[in-house]
């Protein structure tokens, strides 16, 4: 989605709902992996902003937002599963440029990625502990979420083309947020396709379908006239031949004990 002043580098079907990625509950280990040299900052007056994670070879690293999103990328969550924060939490954007170590694994990275390898997801939490004074601890509750099912129709689902392909999973949204029930799936399996859902729903989706393997499918457009995002969604779901209920089940969160205006570069 292109945006007349926002330009997005990730991709929708990147956000998991897994559960968080983390070395221990209530601040990050001093243990964690940590970029070189990195640079904070507001962006330029009337330039572009550019939202998102996007690694470039040798493990450079360039990120786009608000804090919330920088966790969204160092924890692996969505933004229902970060609580707390306060008012610095979405209200500053920021522009952040990274290099890692000369010794990390990182710099061994000879393509472009939009979602952070492992060790760059612990670079970003060292990020956030050493710049930011980010404390926080874990919680699991019960709470409101979709189950997935399936129905009694047929599934629109067919063996993967290219098995050893990264797996996707999207909604189509058009320029304007307009949502018109086109989707796709390339190699995905039904545990990604629910976590994939989770972020156009803003509730986790859990997986009941028995399911095993991975998938590809492809969903024509059926209502040029639709622009809401999550009723789309849901009638990707029934055209698929499965089923979505809401029921009550676990959610994991990042709970925000402390966070600051960022230290100087």
């Amino acid at each position: 989605m292109l945006q007349t002043s926002l330009t997005l580098l990730f991709t929708c079907s990147l956000a998991l709902a897994s559960p968080p990625t983390h070395s221990q509950t209530g601040s990050a280990s001093t243990d964690l992996p940590a970029f070189e040299v990195a640079s904070i900052k507001p962006p330029e007056p009337g330039a572009d902003r550019i939202m998102g994670f996007n690694g470039k070879p040798g493990g450079r690293v360039f990120f786009g937002g608000t804090v919330r999103m920088l966790v969204f990328y160092a924890f692996n969550v969505q933004r229902y599963q970060i609580v707390g924060g306060g008012g610095l939490i979405d209200s500053q954007w920021f522009c952040i440029n990274a290099v890692p170590p000369a010794d990390s694994p990182s710099r061994d990275i000879k393509l472009a990625n939009a979602d952070p390898t492992p060790e760059q997801r612990l670079m970003l939490q060292s990020l956030l502990r050493d710049r930011f004074g980010f404390r926080f601890h874990f919680e699991t509750k019960q709470g409101e979420v979709y189950i997935l099912t399936r129905s009694n129709k047929p599934l629109k689902l067919t063996p993967p083309k290219d098995p050893a392909e990264d797996p996707r999973a999207i909604v189509i949204l058009r320029p304007g947020g307009i949502a018109d029930g086109e989707a796709i799936g390339t190699n995905t399996t039904i545990d990604y396709f629910a976590r994939s859902l989770s972020f156009y729903l803003g509730i986790p989706v859990l997986n009941e379908t028995d399911l095993a393997g991975s998938y590809d499918f492809y969903l024509p457009a059926d209502d040029p006239e639709n622009h809401d995002l999550i009723s789309a969604t849901l009638g990707v779901v029934s055209r698929l031949g499965f089923r979505i209920n809401r029921g009550r089940g676990p959610i994991n969160s990042v709970v925000i004990d402390h966070l600051e205006q960022p230290s100087p570069n």
